[in-house]
């Protein structure tokens, strides 16, 4: 084994054949070069390896618990890096070699479009935080066991949430999504997701819908503002759509995401107000639009069809504020071929 001293977080053995369990353990020892610790529930019994150092440890029904408890244990071993198992399968069992010398790493199977919105949802109330429930094939840096051993996820939510709680912390995660990876058979559910969207609402996420209420309020003042003194709408609109938008965007830039350095808040500024004129402009020409068949309309359909447009435009105005402005890009995603 090449690369800094690693620990094997091996739980839910006692459910493996134990032919299985001594052709995985087998495989695993013949894989490294150097002596790793391996922590395995106490059902395993004492066994010489070239290799593997085994140490017991007591399983919790609760898998954050268990996830905690040998995070910790590895840690006060020494370990730099974590690595756990998504299955105990011999072909299974080096899956980590080649990415140990990396940091945080999952390694994924693709979403299905459940999972697919509600990671991208998620993504959005969070500023880049990313979900994840899919798989056990991770390696964790000690830096990030250090922060999990210490929350309170349980269950699945330690699985989906620990990813997003290392990003908050600004601790990297790289995503290895592999075709034809299968990973341990999942069902997703519509109330797991909607607890990770409810999750990923964090602090930021707080400070950034007060600060843009804010700044709907003083978009009004300034079109009506702009209107009393005559200028025609549409110059209005980007008049009051620009003060509004620089004023949120220094609010959020120092104030919620307190980013420092003049060269990279101008950097972001550029995007921002560039993201800005796009959404501003595709307003005004679908109103402007809306009105030529105002007549037609009627007056209460020409107010919803409106109000939906505006509503469009801000939602995917946001969506690539997010992306491309204010995203923490802590979570990096990479697609791997079969």
């Amino acid at each position: 084994m090449t690369g800094p001293r690693l620990a094997f977080l091996i739980f839910n053995f006692n459910a493996v054949k134990d032919e299985e369990k001594a052709a995985f353990l087998e495989k695993l020892d013949s894989s490294l070069t150097d002596t790793a610790i391996i922590i395995v529930d106490s059902s395993y019994p004492e066994t010489e390896y070239g290799h593997l150092r085994l140490v017991q440890f007591s399983h919790s029904p609760n898998i954050g618990d268990t996830m905690r408890l040998g995070l910790s244990a590895a840690i006060n071993l020494g370990a730099e890096k974590i690595a756990t198992f998504d299955s105990y399968s011999v072909d299974n069992a080096t899956w980590f070699l080649q990415y140990v010398n990396g940091g945080n790493l999952i390694m994924s199977r693709k979403r299905g479009f459940k999972e697919m919105v509600v990671t991208e949802v998620s993504n959005l109330l969070s500023f880049g935080n990313a979900y994840n429930g899919f798989s056990l094939n991770r390696i964790y840096t000690r830096e990030a066991a250090e922060i999990l051993k210490e929350t309170r996820l349980n269950n699945r939510a330690f699985l989906v949430e620990s990813v997003n709680l290392l990003n908050s912390r600004n601790i990297p995660t790289t995503e290895l999504i592999k075709d034809g990876y299968e990973g341990r058979k999942n069902t997703f559910k519509i109330r797991e997701g909607i607890e990770s969207i409810i999750k990923s609402f964090n602090k930021s996420s707080g400070f950034y819908s007060i600060f843009s209420s804010l700044a709907y309020i003083i978009n009004l003042i300034a079109v009506y503002v702009s209107l009393s003194f005559g200028m025609l709408y549409p110059v209005a609109i980007l008049v009051a759509g620009e003060i509004s938008g620089l004023s949120n965007f220094m609010m959020n830039e120092k104030l919620n995401f307190k980013n420092r350095g003049f060269l990279s808040s101008a950097y972001r500024l550029g995007r921002f107000n560039a993201l800005l004129l796009g959404a501003l402009t595709a307003d005004i020409a679908i109103v402007s639009v809306i009105a030529r068949y105002s007549y037609n309309l009627g007056k209460g359909l020409f107010t919803t069809i409106s109000l939906l447009s505006i509503v469009t435009v801000s939602t995917v105005s946001l969506f690539l504020m997010n992306k491309f402005v204010w995203s923490k890009e802590n979570h990096r995603r990479v697609y791997l071929e079969d």
